[in-house]
């Protein structure tokens, strides 16, 4: 029986898709028992995975608690410290990242992934970046050397959370058959760069509403209030808000109320793909051929040289998310839904 770790810490959605590795470490390894150390954040999306056995959230600490474990295989896919730490401290075959001379060092199958990230070469590495056109699935399972037949990830959600959307549902007048759009379009504080601006959103929830007679929803995190406050204000038509202070699952509950999400590329977009949901995903300074929509819905990314740059600003007038036009993101919502 083998005793498998994976090491996957952040970001909250890269860890909720990574959890598309588990169906192929279990063909391969059939009886394995699979532990996964994670943040503290992105407990909640692991909590109910069948096929996760155990979940340890990392610290400075936790090696000690593996005094009495020993890992057959341990699969780091994080290339940060304390991560690479708890790899090189602990025994057995270490797959993806690990230190060397207090540096940290790709296993050779994590070469492709780790000479596109920002410990490559610089400049090489933004060049590989933009090139690639593997998804991170595909790299994942390369990097891990598996081949699953079945690839998808997902998320349980028990009835408190099910029964809050269902409260919510209520509230809110909206019923079964309902057209029931989300519209995400913030992307938190690290990712500013990658949110849509506010008077598209609002023109678009205006057009669902008048043209498709669809019920919007509007969904954001804390750092999305101010601007999630001025589009309730300003928006002429009905749309209804979720706030910005529900936790992850209360979230994630009432993203599966949605017919369809329209969203930056953000956690929303990896729970939704998750949930099963119809998608339309708005791309920018982020990889679009690294997500993989598993066919539910379309990817917009503009038609310019600098697409795929990683930053967090820029000084472009107008910008590669400003060239995402309403009509082309409602024109795709009318052909998908």
């Amino acid at each position: 029986m083998k005793q498998i770790l994976i090491i996957k810490l952040a970001a909250i959605g890269d860890v909720l898709r990574t959890t598309s590795i588990l169906y192929g470490i279990k063909e391969k390894y059939p009886d394995s028992i699979i532990s996964w150390v994670t943040s503290e954040g992105a407990v909640p999306l692991l909590k109910n995975n069948h096929l996760i056995n155990n979940i340890y959230i990392i610290n400075e600490n936790l090696i000690k608690q593996f005094d009495e474990n020993k890992f057959d295989i341990i699969i780091n896919l994080d290339e940060d410290i304390l991560a690479c730490t708890l790899a090189s401290e602990l025994q057995g075959e270490i797959i993806g990242f690990y230190l060397k001379d207090n540096k940290i060092v790709p296993t050779e199958s994590a070469r492709e992934w780790f000479n596109m990230s920002a410990l490559g070469e610089p400049l090489q590495n933004d060049k590989l970046k933009k090139a690639n056109r593997k998804t991170y699935h595909q790299l994942m399972f390369e990097l891990i050397k598996i081949q699953p037949k079945k690839s998808d990830f997902f998320l349980n959600m028990k009835y408190e959370e099910l029964n809050f959307a269902k409260k919510f549902a209520v509230t809110n007048n909206i019923k079964n058959g309902d057209m029931i759009i989300g519209l995400n379009t913030g992307a938190g504080k690290r990712w500013q760069f990658k949110k849509w601006s506010l008077n598209k959103t609002i023109k678009l929830a205006e057009r669902l509403s008048n043209e498709l007679n669809a019920k919007v929803i509007l969904f954001g995190g804390k750092e999305e209030k101010e601007k999630n406050k001025e589009i309730l204000e300003k928006c002429r038509t009905p749309i209804i808000d979720t706030g910005c202070d529900n936790n992850l699952l209360q979230f994630a509950a009432l993203l599966n109320l949605c017919s369809l999400v329209v969203t930056s590329d953000s956690l929303a977009l990896h729970i939704a793909v998750a949930l099963k949901k119809k998608l339309v995903v708005l791309f920018g300074p982020t990889s679009a051929n690294e997500i993989e929509l598993y066919g539910l819905g379309k990817k917009i990314v503009p038609n310019m040289n600098c697409i795929c740059c990683y930053k967090q600003t820029c000084d472009k007038k107008p910008n590669c998310m400003d060239m995402i036009g309403v009509e082309e993101v409602f024109e795709n919502i009318k052909f998908i839904i």
